[in-house]
């Protein structure tokens, strides 16, 4: 039977996700939703491509459809800012079975637990996009890791934008020790934020600290450089393991392995674990929304803004 997939946002990392789910091996109709008009002609480009499969199965609109309909899958790739008001379109008018969100999930934590009830009032699966659940190599590393106590992850870099990438990073904190988050510190980043590329957005430096439940401890530091750098250490007991994502390689004890990154549009085996699983592999919503809640209380409070759940956090 061929399934339907609706996917709501298709601008940077919502075309990222266009290419996967052209890719996927599940029979799909999938229903574009990218309500700049401007963006399109390039949506319509693709979807005509050889690459796409063929542009019947797909349908590129404005806006949400007007009757109701079910969707196997969701995917909503809209920015921080409206993806609640996407979220409460889609399951107020029609039928879903499953939700990928992107991240940041939302500016509030208020809207976090709102969506949090509406999704298990509905009955609703959902889970966030924190791809590096989806790369077979920390799979590998979580394995041969385990059992051995608290994995510490230690992050450096520049220019890979850490006001919106954090919750990556403490997502794989959590998905390689097993154990959720029990506190984010922002004390050792640069005061305040400076805007990001993206208008209304803001960006920070410096280093965030985290523990988890288990006492593993996680470390990101972004400097402010325009050169973008990446560089990741995996430490249990006395073993350290150095991943080096930009350059594909992980080392430990002087020996260096191929370590392979996963981009969105090139994980489409995500997509057909959700629609034949109904499980994608990746975050699911009330892990990810503890990490947020968190960082997002964590975030208002570095950039003195008021301490209410209501109060929208600048990042996306």
């Amino acid at each position: 039977m061929v399934k339907q997939v609706i996917l709501c946002g298709c601008g940077n990392i919502g075309f990222r996700h266009l290419q996967a789910l052209a890719d996927i091996d599940t029979p799909a109709r999938i229903t574009i939703v990218e309500p700049f008009e401007g963006g399109h002609p390039r949506i319509a480009d693709f979807i005509a491509s050889e690459a796409a499969g063929g542009a019947e199965h797909y349908r590129l609109l404005s806006a949400l459809p007007e009757s109701r309909e079910h969707f196997d899958l969701v995917v909503i790739a809209t920015s921080a800012d409206t993806r609640q008001a996407a979220f409460d379109s889609v399951v107020d008018h029609h039928d879903v079975g499953y939700i990928i969100f992107e991240k940041i999930l939302f500016q509030t934590v208020t809207a976090l637990d709102e969506v949090a009830a509406k999704l298990e009032h509905m009955g609703i699966a959902a889970f966030v996009n924190c791809g590096r659940r989806g790369f077979e190599n920390y799979h590998a590393l979580k394995t041969a890791l385990a059992g051995g106590g608290p994995i510490d992850v230690t992050v450096t870099g520049s220019a890979f934008g850490l006001a919106s990438n954090a919750v990556h990073f403490l997502d794989l904190c959590e998905f390689l020790n097993d154990t959720p988050l029990t506190s984010i510190d922002l004390s050792a980043l640069q005061s305040g934020a400076v805007e990001s590329k993206r208008a209304g957005f803001y960006e920070i430096f410096g280093t965030l600290a985290a523990t988890l439940d288990n006492g593993a401890i996680l470390s990101v530091t972004c400097l402010d450089s325009d050169k973008m750098e990446i560089g990741i250490t995996l430490s249990q007991g006395v073993r350290s393991i150095a991943i080096d994502e930009l350059g594909g390689t992980q080392s430990e004890d002087g020996v260096t392995t191929p370590f392979a990154i996963k981009h969105v549009s090139g994980m489409p085996y995500l997509y057909d674990n959700a629609l034949r699983e109904g499980d994608p592999g990746l975050t699911p919503y009330a892990a990810s929304a503890h990490q947020h809640r968190l960082y997002l209380r964590a975030m208002c409070q570095h950039l003195d803004l008021p301490s209410s759940d209501d109060t929208v956090c600048p990042v996306s």
